[in-house]
């Protein structure tokens, strides 16, 4: 029977995922997909040593390399952690192991006698379901994280001297920002915004800040002459006194909000 290597070894890393990426949900973490990945080509590696060394085919081996897996899946540095993540990967792994013997047996009704089943019948089906499953889930999850997002983005127009400025800002309940002279809240705006407005027109401020990693700085603000926040679809607003700092970064990676709104607000 021939047996393509990387055919094998891509057929073993697609289940290596699926197992990473059932055990994360297990354990209700969520990881970035590029370390599922990571850690379910590490997986195929493995498989490879074994083929060409059968010293790697023993249970000690099979422990070490599953506990690798799941440190470079998650990336967490408790070992109790580690320990147990490594332990229901195992444990899924002999699930499925067991479920591909059941239907191999129930198909030809015998097993081979060295164990080893290499051409598995069902073996492109259990696959495609494995890749289906986790393209819905990784599906269903953005349309979730999508549809909480933009339930908390506010439509804000900023009144100026000579002109408003309209923007959309995203409800940041972590944000706490207040002014400490006035105690007005802060609304954190993207600078680009402002081009072409004097804000030395406007009444200045240094907004100081720090973030959860202990950093500290300021954002250069200042305060227009007021905003007007609407608060649903229906054109319901209410009018408020802020101060709008400044920042260069770009706060949302796909463009739906451009400014941070302090809950002090709403």
């Amino acid at each position: 029977m021939e047996i393509y290597l990387d055919v094998l070894l891509v057929e073993n890393c697609i289940i290596n995922v699926f197992l990473m990426y059932v055990t994360s949900q297990t354990i209700k973490i969520k990881v970035n997909f590029k370390y599922i990945f990571l850690s379910g080509f590490i997986g195929s590696i493995y498989l490879l040593c074994i083929l060409l060394f059968k010293s790697f085919y023993n249970i000690v081996f099979k422990l070490i390399v599953a506990f690798v897996m799941t440190l470079v899946c998650f990336r967490k540095k408790n070992i109790l952690f580690n320990l147990k993540a490594s332990i229901i990967l195992i444990l899924y792994a002999i699930l499925l192991a067991g479920m591909c013997i059941f239907i191999e047996f129930n198909n030809k009704g015998y097993m081979p006698l060295n164990g080893v089943i290499l051409n598995f019948s069902c073996k492109k089906l259990i696959i495609s379901i494995m890749i289906i499953y986790m393209l819905i889930d990784r599906i269903i999850i953005y349309i979730k994280d999508r549809k909480e997002v933009s339930g908390l983005i506010y439509d804000i127009d900023i009144i100026l001297n000579n002109s408003n400025k309209k923007i959309k800002a995203f409800l940041d309940t972590g944000n706490e920002l207040r002014e400490p002279v006035t105690n007005l809240p802060v609304i954190v705006a993207e600078k680009e915004i402002f081009n072409g407005v004097n804000i030395s027109n406007y009444s200045n401020f240094k907004i100081p800040y720090r973030v959860v990693n202990g950093c500290r700085g300021s954002l250069i603000a200042f305060k227009p002459n007021y905003i007007k926040i609407y608060k649903d679809k229906k054109g319901n607003f209410k009018n408020e006194e802020v101060i709008i700092a400044l920042t260069d970064c770009k706060l949302s990676d796909y463009g739906d909000y451009n400014a941070l709104l302090s809950r002090g607000i709403i």
